[in-house]
């Protein structure tokens, strides 16, 4: 059943213009997980928490009651309380499907969610599959039910972005506290950045944007000259990003054809985080590649410095069957201390790393593979890790017993 999901997925990325990672119109292939069997260092272990059908690929708990909600690519959001799931709701009639990386993309819960019910949702908005993409990146609002669902009634677009490709969408959603949120934006799509997005600090796709809702309306939450959304530019498809204690922002950006990366920044400083000029520490061509004759550089040695760019705090290439980072999620106060600090994994691989900080340098540790393809990380009851797998697995990952 897996190796059969995964031939369907390399089916229909050999047609449409890229997944998570590489674009078919580069001459990438993906590479398939080694082993469908978890093997973790460190003490760690796998246990499948849930098997559904459908792409879940994010979670977040409900402060009412404590219960798992679980979002899926597909449009439906189910709630978990440990034994049973149940529908919150169905959005499958406003979404897009026509590629791998549509569908409803983000979640996230205003700071009072207790009295407000207030929902945000990201999505690529539905729209014909034929011809040039017609579904933009919409950014809503619903309100929750007495009953615990969401009222589909109340949904209502606060912000919309126009796709010129149907990949790279990002779409993750995450709220910063005050009243305030951040939103992933991928460059638009297509191959080597074909519109020159990453470079174009104006336009807000290759973006993390910073906002607040006042009025029904969205505002910057970042004061300044610029006084607009954009907080971040320079990104290819920041498919997951998370906060620390601390405020710092963790960015995992999913590359082209040679690396991937992590970016730390902070939330009161606008930064360029470089595609698509850069990827990783090099130089990006214009042919797609880190090397003029279309080939990957992946010497230990980085390209200089340009100015006023912000190079990630580290990088992995596409070799041993890597292909497209997963990030990421912030833990601490763990009942696994191999875990703690930021982790994140390899779509392909479904290997798993985490980066720790001591005297103030960061180094990254490998704990393994879930022997998943990873297509998302998500809390879980207890402060516990769980991964979401492409083809419907949820593990926990955990000290062993």
């Amino acid at each position: 059943m897996r190796k059969a999901m995964f031939l369907a997925l390399l089916v229909f990325c050999s047609i449409s213009t890229g997944c998570f990672g590489g674009d078919s119109d580069d001459g990438f292939e993906w590479p398939g997980a080694d082993s469908d069997v978890c093997k973790l260092d460190d003490g760690l272990e796998c246990s499948v928490i849930l098997q559904v059908e459908g792409t879940a690929h994010h979670s977040i708990i409900n402060p009412i009651n404590g219960e798992l909600w679980i979002v899926f690519l597909e449009g439906m959001i189910k709630s978990w309380d440990g034994e049973n799931l149940e529908d919150v709701a169905d959005l499958s009639e406003f979404v897009s499907r026509c590629h791998i990386e549509q569908g409803l993309l983000g979640l996230s819960l205003d700071d009072q969610f207790e009295d407000s019910k207030l929902v945000l949702l990201s999505y690529v908005e539905s729209g014909p599959c034929e011809g040039e993409n017609q579904s933009d990146l919409v950014l809503s609002s619903a309100y929750l039910r007495d009953d615990g669902t969401i009222d589909i009634q109340s949904l209502t677009v606060l912000k919309r972005i126009e796709q010129p490709y149907r990949n790279h969408n990002a779409g993750f959603l995450l709220n910063a506290g005050n009243g305030s949120y951040l939103w992933g934006v991928g460059d638009g799509g297509g191959a080597n950045d074909p519109d020159s997005n990453g470079q174009n600090n104006s336009s807000e796709l290759g973006t993390i944007l910073f906002f607040k809702i006042q009025g029904g309306s969205i505002s910057p939450a970042l004061e300044g000259e610029e006084n607009q959304l954009i907080l971040h530019h320079g990104l290819r498809n920041p498919w997951r990003f998370d906060l620390d204690p601390s405020g710092r922002l963790w960015i995992a950006d999913v590359g082209q054809a040679c690396w991937e990366e992590v970016n730390l920044v902070s939330l009161d400083e606008r930064k360029n985080l470089g595609w698509s000029e850069r990827e990783g520490f090099h130089q990006f061509h214009s042919n797609g590649f880190t090397n003029e004759d279309g080939t990957c550089n992946f010497d230990e040695d980085e390209a200089p410095k340009e100015e006023g760019m912000t190079d990630p705090i580290l990088s992995y290439a596409h070799q041993g069957g890597n292909c497209s980072i997963t990030g990421g999620h912030w833990i601490e106060d763990n009942d696994s201390p191999a875990l703690e600090g930021y982790v994140y994994g390899d779509f392909c691989t479904g290997s798993l790393w985490v980066l720790k900080e001591s005297e103030g340098i960061w180094s990254e540790t490998y704990l393994g593979t879930t022997g998943e393809m990873i297509v998302g990380f998500g809390e879980y009851f207890d402060n516990d890790l769980i991964v979401f797998d492409w083809t419907g697995n949820i593990v926990k990952i955990a000290q062993k017993s």
